[in-house]
């Protein structure tokens, strides 16, 4: 017996909140009573992208498929119209309202936005989230570049809604016009994240946090006019991630959590933020004015006592540094190419994660390290992947005893497979042991899929090995099969100019494990290529294959 349904509205939308959007929305067939609550239900989420209403690149300069596109974009706007316009009639609550339209027109769609805004805005005073993301399609509509008269002006309704805890803009989206020289009173904001949007004046954001006593969670990435950031008088802020700014000057004891960068590393950028000593979270991309020494990082951790987590992308940096501290717990260093040697001074470091590329592999060693620490390496393969020199930078890893995760991300057709067999073959030599090898292999080229394989078994050991599948040929999956099936063994799968026997004589078993469909065994997994599209299709469903590998502990 169903006594679920017979709940009051009120539990059966909170039900429904805990539940993925689209899984909240299936619900509406369950029975009459599920239907009227989804149908009242206060969280609306509009996702144009999501919905698939995207013209693909091949598709641009095809005038039946350009129609097509146009009408499932007169569809999703229509169907916003008829929600918005239902609720409005019947004065239902609007707790939370997201939009997101990659298809943006700004010559003939401002005015229906304005509506919905206008709805949305004065919607029993019970709005607590607004999501807004605009995006205009050139291909679509024929616009040259990008200028002010492109985007959405935010409307002043949206200043009605004082009950506002969630504000995020992104996209064409101008609001310069609303919040310079407003009297704005977002009393009880919490959180506010503004992606490029065009704020126009530097007054015009100074103006809105003015009015945000209650601010908590704070995003500025790439706005247009926000030159200088200075937060003060804010107690509550906790998150702070910016970007774009030349100058940052920030007063608060209470931030735990501070994410700068800029993308143009030439940019310069002063930053005070001394005042911030309860700094749990530091991540720091690409500042000019930032130069990462060993005194940077001994006055950094001086300054911020409590910092646990320490993320250094594409910064300068000396080319030997060494990184001590008693509470850091998580350490990335991302795309810092001056740094030859890292000395990792961290006993209570759980996560240390490196990013580079085949032309940088510094020596790192660990200093009092912990039981616990995982270690993963991430390199994207440009030029020449170079397998001696990452069994080296293995090798040289301190002490032996770190297990570390490796992840290799190689293009298509961009890289070659460079190693030497009588070095790698050499049984003289050490094999390192990894715990985990992800590959992310775009190749199409068979003979190369074959040598990238035998020259990865042959350089180290991995215990596990992952494919994302959205991410690798398929031409690179059914070599992989069939290697660790060792099909060419009837062919002679060892090199008759060597006495010794190839990496597959040491592999002593092969287990499948795989999401979201289960394969048991390596033959079950010939079905797989089947379901795998012709070419990588970055917009595929997320799907994993990993196999976990036995060596012969004598090799």
């Amino acid at each position: 017996m169903d006594r679920i349904s017979d709940l009051p509205k009120t539990i059966l939308h909170d039900i429904l909140s805990r539940l993925p959007h689209k899984d909240a929305a299936r619900t509406s067939v369950l029975s009459k009573a599920w239907h009227e609550t989804w149908s009242t239900f206060p969280i609306l989420v509009f996702d144009g992208f999501g919905r698939g209403i995207l013209l693909r690149l091949e598709n641009r300069q095809d005038p039946l498929k350009i129609q097509d596109h146009r009408r499932k974009v007169n569809s999703f706007l229509n169907s916003v119209d008829r929600t918005l316009v239902r609720f409005h009639h019947h004065g239902f609550t609007i707790k939370e309202f997201s939009l997101r339209m990659m298809f943006f027109h700004p010559q003939f769609m401002p005015h229906r936005i304005d509506r919905w805004m206008k709805i949305v805005s004065q919607s029993n005073d019970s709005i607590k989230v607004l999501k807004l993301e605009l995006d205009v399609t050139d291909h679509c509509f024929g616009f040259g570049p990008f200028s002010s008269d492109k985007y959405y002006y935010l409307p002043p309704d949206v200043l009605k809604a004082k009950s506002l805890t969630k504000l995020e803009l992104e996209g064409m989206i101008r609001v310069d016009k609303l919040f310079l020289n407003h009297r704005i009173r977002f009393s009880m904001l919490q959180i506010l994240s503004l992606s490029n949007v065009y704020l126009g004046h530097q007054q015009a954001f100074d103006d809105l946090i003015s009015g945000c006593p209650m601010i908590e969670d704070l995003t500025l990435e790439y706005c247009f006019g926000l030159e200088n950031l200075k937060l003060h008088d804010l107690p509550k802020l906790k998150s702070v991630k910016v970007t774009e700014v030349s100058e940052i000057d920030i007063d608060v004891p209470s931030l735990e959590y501070l994410h700068i960068s800029n993308e143009d590393i030439e940019l310069p950028c002063n930053i005070n933020i001394d005042k911030c000593r309860n700094l749990k979270v530091f991540l720091l991309g690409a500042v000019s004015s930032v130069f990462v020494s060993n005194q940077w990082l001994l006055e950094t951790f001086d300054k911020f006592p409590f910092l646990e987590r320490l993320e250094l992308n594409g910064c300068v940096t000396s080319e030997s540094i060494r990184i001590s501290s008693f509470r850091l717990k998580v350490l990335s260093i991302v795309g810092c190419s001056e740094m030859k040697e890292a000395k990792i001074d961290l006993p209570n470091l759980e996560s240390f994660r490196y990013f580079g590329t085949d032309r940088n592999m510094p020596i790192i060693s660990f200093v009092n390290c912990s039981d616990q620490l995982e270690f993963d390496a991430v390199f994207s393969i440009q030029i020449c992947l170079d397998l001696e020199r990452f069994r080296v930078f293995l090798q040289n890893i301190e002490p032996r005893n770190i297990m570390a995760s490796l992840t290799l991300r190689i293009g298509n057709g961009s890289s070659e497979i460079a190693y030497n067999e009588d070095v790698l073959q050499n049984v003289g030599v050490h094999l390192p042991r990894i715990k985990q090898l992800n590959l992310y292999v775009s190749e199409e080229a068979q003979e190369v899929c074959v040598l990238l394989i035998n020259g990865l078994f042959w350089s180290f050991r991995p215990a596990i090995v992952s494919l994302k599948l959205k991410y690798c040929s398929k031409i690179f999956v059914k070599v992989f099969l069939e290697k660790l099936r060792c099909k060419d063994e009837e062919d002679g799968c060892c090199s008759s100019s060597h006495k010794m026997k190839c990496w597959w004589h040491d592999l002593k078993d092969v287990k499948v494990k795989s999401s979201p469909k289960e394969y048991e065994n390596l033959f079950d997994c010939e079905a797989l290529l089947d379901s795998l599209p012709t070419r990588i299709y970055l917009y595929s469903p997320d799907s994993e294959i990993s196999f976990q590998l036995e060596w012969d502990s004598s090799e």
